[in-house]
């Protein structure tokens, strides 16, 4: 009688569980032009940016926002499930990013961009010897 009830319970953890996956998975995805809204004035606060800036800002997160998420939805249909090279996907977007705010915020800016974005001070002096 214990088993069966074990069984029971286990059977019903276990659709509740599957319920509440396949509701996650419905969810709506978010919008990258909102992502990169938000981003880009959290980034007009943090670094001081002109009007122009922001807007270029915005314009860059837009654009590789929208890129990485293709990218990882392509990668998810094709049934690609490394974890190393979703990593690999979004480093370099990541460095997309990293180039174009470069040639639109001021030097100061730029590395107090690094510093927040968690760069380290390491891969900041490998930059600085690329350059």
């Amino acid at each position: 009688m214990l088993t069966k009830l074990k069984i029971i319970l286990t059977l019903i953890m276990l659709t509740i569980s599957m319920f509440s996956f396949a509701q996650n998975q419905n969810q709506e995805k978010k919008d990258p032009i909102k992502i990169a809204a938000e981003q880009a004035d959290k980034l007009q606060l943090d670094l001081k940016l002109e009007y122009h800036q922001h807007f270029l800002v915005d314009s860059v997160l837009q654009k590789n926002i929208s890129g990485v998420m293709r990218e990882f939805e392509n990668m998810q249909r094709s049934g690609m499930q490394n974890p190393e090279s979703y990593r690999e996907v979004q480093l370099k977007w990541v460095k997309k990013t990293e180039d174009a705010f470069e040639k639109i915020l001021t030097p100061s800016q730029f590395e107090r961009y690094l510093k927040i974005s968690g760069v380290s001070s390491k891969e900041r002096k490998k930059r600085e010897k690329r350059k």
